[in-house]
């Protein structure tokens, strides 16, 4: 990711954090900004990780691809809700969750993928 993106997510946090309203997502682009994402992936044992992030004005969503075993998993994580699919061949069939905190976020990635093991 261009160092500009990680700029404007970090300056976007900080006034975040001084006005004391950090939501899940905020956790989580955190997360993603000190490699805590992807560490706790890696544990998973997802491997060809690959995050994006999508910063535009109207609308922000971290993007994760990467492989379990022979399942290749999508998982899309927007302000408000996140969703997961996974298949062998073209993850389609999507999941969709509210998202009310990181933790939840992970225990959900976990489940999933303890399904495939």
């Amino acid at each position: 990711m261009l160092f500009g993106k990680k700029k404007k997510i970090s300056e976007y946090l900080l006034v975040k954090q001084k006005t004391q309203i950090v939501t899940a997502f905020d956790d989580l682009l955190l997360d993603y900004l000190s490699g805590t994402l992807k560490d706790k992936l890696v544990n998973l044992e997802m491997k060809h990780i690959d995050i994006h992030i999508d910063w535009l004005p109207d609308y922000k969503c971290i993007g994760i691809q990467g492989k379990v075993k022979e399942y290749y998993f999508d998982i899309q994580i927007e302000p408000e809700s996140f969703s997961i699919a996974y298949d062998k061949d073209e993850p389609e069939d999507v999941m969709e969750y509210d998202l009310t905190s990181k933790n939840e976020l992970y225990k959900k990635i976990e489940c999933e993928i303890s399904g495939v093991n």
